[in-house]
């Protein structure tokens, strides 16, 4: 046959398949066009480049940038063989019949060749080309959310473009081996009939029902046990990898047992409807299996995505404050008596100096340990093992009694077996017991938090932070010197921070540095926070960025594969439904049954994405306090909030699919 002829028939197929082909087409291109762009970024000259930051924080933006394009890579090899698996699907019998009619294997693969060329060619180039042309609207976006000024210029990166040929050649290849493999294996006839294949009623695989419990069980269980952000380090990937088990198990083996109870209720199961949709299912779950949990896990994703990026960028505000809560910072150590009170007036006067007038000044000075916690008794922590667990360790702030009072303007007694506590982590009630270094001790109450917000800092670590409150500071060392700790009285950790009238320009704070620098400070303590907003703004801005083009694909997968979930399931069930209305069901009833059928599990997978979000917000918001403080009214909200956007979103698509759905399974041809 030649080679003119079989163009035809490339181009004749690509026609004739364009209801799969334009969205399969769609999803290459978009997936081409998310990692070409966040490749290009991440090797922005505007960004970093050569080691030199455009901006404070650029290099962690560019390091986020380039994890997110290799989870975008691994993304990519899944979903794209897995929509090409549809593809072939509902290309078997075509191929079956060029066979059957004479056409050689030889012929059919050149076929299958020169279509998988082409949907190459037109994702790969048509995603670099918009990917080429959004990559200054993408970088004005990521400016505009970190709060730089505009950039002007165009930039093309030669990485990018290799990396995105290389990755996306070689995926399409595989694909092409994939599909010429399964067609040469099999015979015309088997082909030909492939879509009458699979007609046995299936069985509940108790295993893996059994399994999809246990995991399920297992991986809730231990989101709901973590009560610290140690803890949540420790498990929240090992809950996740459990719960995306179970999930694959329980819609693959839960899904047919609930469809068998139904058909085992007589009221339920004998009704029109229900019977066509329930007995249809039955036949048709092992491949709605997996895509109902693809779908499932995709969902969750994208809320747990949109959830945390939305709450980043609400609190970046607060969070900025608690961590700087004054203008300027000064956090040091000093050994030697009335030495952080020295580099106080030190710094009062050189602000003075200067010009810089303060409307606020603090001093605050303490001790700080590292502690472990277990069975509820707390000791000093083993510099050696004290990282083994982080989930017990804590950073402790200790304070006298005097020292409290004089930050909360207050007149505090405290007996010699009681304690004032703050905890990050923790509620402490008045009345509660602490054994604390060996000695029992009982809460007095909790320590205000206007007296040690200078000091407690909960940002930023994945450790516990709490203020223990002592009678005396003698008290405090005696027991640092009984736990084998080398103990100076005169050693404290000291806050210096002022409040300014006005902002202060770079050149100014170049000059404090120098003055302080001059007066025997470290310039390396102290802190701005007009430049440190930057690097939270490059920290929590580059974060948002990512999570938006993560969930954007995620969301795009998500759809894609419900369009081909209705779409294969369509036409499978298009002789059902012709037979059925053969011996009398009606137009009005095949459409009841079809919304019966899909909404039975459409609605499914969104539902249990939502459940699994739910209890796994507890730990992915003590997950995030390694970043920001999320409080739990605020992360709750942005939950419900993006649940029922998504919700939306899904409704519409469902809405559009059925109907396609609908379409098909009616279709008289």
């Amino acid at each position: 046959m030649n080679h003119k002829l079989l163009t035809k028939f490339v181009f004749s197929g690509m026609q004739k398949n364009k209801k799969t082909l334009i969205p399969y087409l769609l999803a290459g291109t978009m997936t081409v066009m998310i990692y070409y762009i966040l490749q290009s970024l991440a090797h922005c000259p505007y960004i970093y480049k050569d080691g030199v930051e455009a901006f404070y924080g650029a290099q962690i933006i560019s390091i986020l940038l380039e994890i997110s394009g290799q989870i975008v890579a691994v993304f990519a090899a899944v979903f794209l063989f897995y929509t090409n698996q549809f593809m072939i699907r509902a290309r078997k019998k075509e191929m079956g019949l060029y066979g059957v009619l004479g056409m050689s294997k030889k012929n059919i693969t050149y076929i299958l060749a020169a279509e998988s060329l082409m949907n190459a060619l037109i994702s790969i180039v048509t995603g670099i080309v918009m990917g080429t042309f959004l990559n200054k609207l993408m970088l004005l976006i990521l400016y505009k959310i970190i709060n730089q000024p505009p950039v002007n210029g165009l930039f093309f990166s030669v990485e990018a473009l290799k990396s995105t040929l290389v990755l996306f050649v070689i995926l399409f290849a595989v694909s092409l081996i994939y599909n010429v493999a399964s067609i040469r294996v099999g015979k015309p006839i088997a082909l030909l009939q492939s879509d009458r294949t699979g007609e046995k009623e299936p069985k509940v695989k108790v295993p893996i029902f059994i399994l999809g419990i246990i995991t399920l069980t297992a991986g809730y269980k231990l989101a709901l046990s973590a009560k610290t952000i140690g803890g949540a380090v420790n498990i929240l990937f090992v809950s996740i990898l459990l719960v995306v088990i179970a999930t694959y198990c329980l819609f693959t083996a839960g899904s047919i047992f609930i469809l068998k109870c139904m058909k085992k209720n007589p009221k339920f199961y004998y009704k029109t409807k229900n019977f066509i949709s329930v007995s249809n299912l039955m036949f048709r779950m092992k491949h709605n299996a997996a895509g109902l949990a693809s779908i499932c896990v995709l969902s969750t994703g994208v809320i747990l995505l949109l959830t945390c990026g939305f709450s980043l960028m609400m609190l970046i505000g607060k969070n900025i404050d608690d961590r700087y809560p004054t203008d300027i910072k000064v956090a040091e150590t000093v050994s030697e008596a009335g030495k952080g009170m020295d580099d106080f007036v030190t710094m009062n006067k050189a602000l003075q100096q200067d010009g810089i007038v303060t409307t606020d000044q603090i001093y605050r000075q303490y001790r700080n340990i590292m502690v472990t916690e277990k069975d509820g008794k707390q000791k000093i922590a083993d510099p050696d093992t004290f990282d083994s667990d982080i989930a017990s360790d804590i950073v402790t702030y200790l304070l006298s009694a005097a020292d409290y009072n004089e930050y909360a303007d207050m007149n505090l007694t405290l007996k010699d077996d009681e304690i004032l506590i703050y905890s990050s982590g923790k509620e402490w009630k008045k009345g509660d017991n602490l054994n604390f270094m060996g000695k029992e001790y009982t809460v007095a109450g909790e320590a205000e938090y206007s007296a040690i917000r200078y000091i407690i800092d909960s940002t930023m670590s994945i450790f516990e932070r709490e203020i223990l409150v002592f009678p005396d500071d003698e008290q405090i060392c005696a027991l640092m010197a009984e736990a084998g700790q080398r103990v100076n009285p005169d050693e404290y950790e000291v806050f210096i921070g002022y409040q300014l009238e006005k902002a202060l320009t770079a050149e100014q704070m170049e000059t404090v540095r120098v003055l302080m620098e001059l007066s025997g400070l470290n310039r390396e303590a102290i802190r701005f926070k007009s430049e440190e907003m930057s690097a939270f703004y490059s920290i929590y801005g580059g974060i948002f960025f990512v999570g938006m083009f993560l969930a954007a694909l995620f969301l795009m997968a998500t759809v894609m594969i419900i369009y081909y979930k209705q779409m294969s399931e369509g036409y499978e069930d298009q002789k059902r439904f012709q037979i059925l209305s053969n011996v009398g069901l009606t137009e009005k009833e095949a459409k009841e049954s079809i919304r019966t059928q899909v909404m039975l599990l459409f609605y499914l997978p969104v539902a249990a994405a939502i459940m699994h979000m739910i209890v796994a917000s507890s730990v992915v918001r003590l997950f995030l306090r390694m970043i920001l403080i999320v409080d739990t009214f605020t992360f709750n909200m942005a939950i419900a909030i993006v649940s029922m956007i998504f919700l939306v979103i899904y409704t519409i698509v469902y809405k559009i699919t059925s109907r396609e759905y609908y379409k098909i399974v009616n279709r008289k041809d």
